[in-house]
C-alpha cells in the first residue's frame, strides 16, 4: 500500500504543481474527505517535492546554468568593484528579480504566539474542517487564469520583468504558498501576463523560483513530518516526481505557447464552485 500511495501521490502531486491546478488544494480536499484536518506534514510529500524540483531543473537545465552564472558573476563584479546596476544585462536583471519573492517569504518566519509563525497561521485556514476557503481559492485561481487568457488574445506589445513587477509578484506569491487552492503556477503566469510581461519570461520566472521553493518545502516537510515512509516508497516518490514533473514542464511550455490556460480556468471554476457549496453545507451541518 505504501508503494501504491507513493506512485499515485507522486504523479498527482507533480502534475498538480506544474500545471495551474494547486497541489495543496487537491491535498486539502483529500484530507477533508478522509477527516484529517490537521494539515500535518508527511515525509513522502517532502520527498516528492524534492523529486519535482529535480525534474524541473533537468527540464530547464540551461536556464538554471545561466541563472547560477549570472548570480555569482554579479558577486564577482561587486567584489572587484565593477558592479554597475545601471548597465545590468537583461539576463542579470532577471536573475536578481527572481530573488524578490524570497524576501517576502522571510516574513513567514515572524512568530505569532502559540500559533507558530505567519506561514503556519495562514496555512491553517485551509485545514479548518470545511472546504469553503479552498473553494474560494480555486475560484480566485480560475479568475486569474481566465483574465490572463483574455489578455493573451490581445495583440499588445509585451515587456520584460521590472522591479515593480517582481514586487507585485512577491506579494501575490506570499499569499499563494500557504493557502490551499491557490496555484503558484497560476499566480506567477497570470499576474505576470496581466502586468503585460512577456509570456516566455513569465514561464521562466515560474520555473526559476519553483525549484528552490520546492526544495525548501520538501526539507520542511521531512524535518517536521509526523508520518514516515519506507525507503523503497521514498525512492519511488522521488523518481516518479522527477519524471512526471519533467514531462509536465515540457507540456506546460506547449500550453503557454498555444494560449490554453483558459481550459485550466474552467476546471478550477467547476471544482471551486463545488467546494464552496460543500463547504457551506459542512458549516451548516455543524
Amino acid at each position: 500500500m505504501s508503494i501504491l500511495t507513493a506512485i499515485f501521490q507522486a504523479i498527482g502531486q507533480a502534475i498538480a504543481f506544474i500545471f495551474p491546478l494547486s497541489d495543496s488544494g487537491h491535498a486539502s480536499i483529500f484530507q477533508d474527505f478522509s477527516s484529517r484536518y490537521s494539515g500535518k506534514y508527511t515525509e513522502l510529500t517532502g520527498l516528492i517535492y524534492i523529486g519535482i524540483a529535480i525534474g524541473i531543473i533537468i527540464a530547464f537545465y540551461k536556464l538554471f546554468i545561466k541563472l547560477t552564472y549570472e548570480f555569482f558573476a554579479g558577486f564577482n563584479d561587486l567584489f572587484h568593484k565593477r558592479l554597475d546596476i545601471s548597465n545590468f544585462s537583461t539576463r542579470r536583471k532577471f536573475t536578481y528579480l527572481t530573488l524578490i519573492p524570497f524576501v517576502f517569504m522571510l516574513l513567514y518566519l515572524i512568530p505569532i504566539g502559540d500559533k507558530g509563525n505567519i506561514y503556519q497561521c495562514i496555512r491553517m485556514l485551509s485545514y479548518d474542517g470545511n472546504l469553503l476557503s479552498e473553494g474560494i481559492c480555486f475560484v480566485v485561481t480560475a479568475t486569474l487564469l481566465l483574465l490572463a487568457s483574455i489578455k493573451l488574445t490581445k495583440s499588445e506589445k509585451s515587456k520584460q520583468f521590472t522591479l515593480p513587477d517582481a514586487v507585485i509578484l512577491g506579494v501575490a506569491i506570499f499569499f499563494t504558498l500557504p493557502l490551499a487552492g491557490l496555484s503558484l503556477c497560476a499566480t506567477v503566469l497570470s499576474v505576470s501576463i496581466l502586468l503585460n510581461v512577456n509570456k516566455k519570461a513569465a514561464l521562466r520566472y515560474f520555473v526559476a523560483i519553483s525549484a528552490p521553493i520546492l526544495i525548501v518545502k520538501g526539507i520542511v516537510e521531512i524535518v517536521s513530518c509526523v508520518t514516515y515512509v519506507n525507503i523503497i516508497a521514498g525512492i519511488i516518490g522521488v523518481v516518479l516526481g522527477a519524471v512526471f514533473s519533467f514531462f509536465a514542464c515540457k507540456f506546460l511550455i506547449f500550453i503557454v505557447k498555444t494560449y490554453r490556460l483558459k481550459y485550466f480556468s474552467y476546471y478550477n471554476y467547476s471544482l471551486g464552485i463545488i467546494l464552496v457549496i460543500v463547504g457551506v453545507i459542512e458549516i451548516l451541518a455543524k
